[in-house]
């Protein structure tokens, strides 16, 4: 399928025929990631689990479980004993260490630095945590370090930041907010209902 590269939905947005595809060649996906997380934290609750323990702690049937089991066998990411016990193999636990801490580090970012909320940063982070590369996470653990550690002007910067107030004018659009002024919706949509 072409576009029409005046079309004002993916205006501004070099490259997104190639990056779009790539979405799917991420490392895991998002369900994955999940799996292996609650893996993890069920080995780090003592033991390791079978697929039904993996079932309670995510809430979803066995039959899912064993679906997602096989794919993570079949990448090497899982190791399912005689005993039917599920083991993160080296992989696998180099994976969920990798996920968790660009989790941190995302959710450190929205918090502490954007001021987003504690619950949609978590929320956010782990919508984004196994889509960011490596190199996307260390700028922002960099970033963090900068500001912990850089003293009164990187807590002025931010201080700075935090009271700024951006808005455009009706109908106009900046740089960033090609479509749709980003600012006004998310007021919008954080404006309590009556």
């Amino acid at each position: 399928m072409t576009h029409d590269s005046g079309d004002p939905t993916i205006h501004g947005m070099g490259g997104y025929e190639r990056v779009w595809r790539e979405f799917e060649d991420n490392e895991i996906s998002h369900s994955a990631a999940h799996y292996l997380l609650a893996i993890s934290g069920l080995e780090q609750g003592g033991g390791h689990p079978r697929a039904a323990d993996i079932a309670r702690a995510l809430d979803v049937s066995r039959a899912a479980v064993s679906l997602q089991l096989r794919t993570l066998r079949d990448h090497g990411l899982v190791e399912i004993g005689s005993d039917h016990r599920i083991r993160l193999s080296n992989l696998g636990s180099d994976v969920v260490a990798r996920v968790a801490s660009k989790r941190e580090v995302v959710k450190a970012f929205l918090a502490h630095v954007l001021g987003v909320d504690d619950d949609t940063a978590e929320q956010d982070a782990c919508k984004i945590e196994h889509l960011i590369s490596e190199e996307t996470g260390a700028a922002l653990a960099r970033f963090l370090h900068f500001i912990d550690a850089t003293g009164d002007g990187a807590r002025a910067l931010l201080e700075a930041f935090r009271q700024a107030t951006a808005d455009c004018p009706p109908g106009a659009r900046c740089d960033f907010c090609t479509n749709r002024c980003l600012i006004r919706s998310a007021e919008t949509q954080n404006r309590p209902r009556s």
